[in-house]
């Protein structure tokens, strides 16, 4: 059963950009959500590919991956090959080494708007009320909730310091944050 939840590991975003680069291929303009949706099943194929397929497989990974820069570029194309165990685990190296251009070091900060807001790991959710999600009991029980008291907590752990995805929260919660 496919347990892994792609909602919550972009809404939690704690993973930085290792890539510097532009794509050496259209398939690298892809937004991070859209190569895992891509990468997975070409991952998935080559885990019992023979060695003839599994070469072309890796080269079809290799147009999501590949970037060029000023040292000539790279490709992170063997971090997934070598160390992807699971569907969440090349997720998590696509995140590693990947952030969008759109969401380039803007200047903001955000305000929380309510003395304390709780964030729902599973659903990537915010709520001014603990239990909104979870009773005392679950939360006691170790429940998947986290909560901050300070703006820039919640923007550096839940957002990635991402002006994108801060901006995105603040107007589906505009009554717990705001940017400035």
């Amino acid at each position: 059963m496919n347990t892994f939840d792609l909602k919550k590991y972009l809404a939690e975003g704690r993973l930085f950009k290792e890539v510097t680069g532009t794509p050496r291929y259209p398939e690298g303009e892809l937004s991070i959500k859209d190569k895992i949706k891509a990468i997975v099943p070409l991952w998935k194929q080559w885990s019992s590919a023979s060695d003839r397929d599994a070469d072309v497989i890796k080269d079809k990974i290799g147009r999501y991956t590949a970037y060029d820069n000023e040292s000539g570029g790279g490709s992170y194309v063997f971090d997934i090959l070598d160390n992807a165990q699971s569907i969440e685990d090349v997720a998590r190296i696509v995140m590693k080494n990947e952030k969008d251009d759109t969401t380039s070091q803007q200047q903001y900060s955000v305000e929380l708007l309510v003395p304390r807001v709780y964030f729902n790991v599973e659903s990537g959710e915010l709520s001014d009320n603990k239990n909104e999600w979870y009773t005392d009991a679950e939360l006691k029980a170790g429940a998947d909730q986290t909560s901050y008291t300070d703006g820039g907590e919640l923007d550096d752990v839940i957002f990635s310091n991402d002006y994108d995805q801060a901006l995105d929260f603040a107007k589906r919660y505009p009554n717990l944050i705001k940017i400035q």
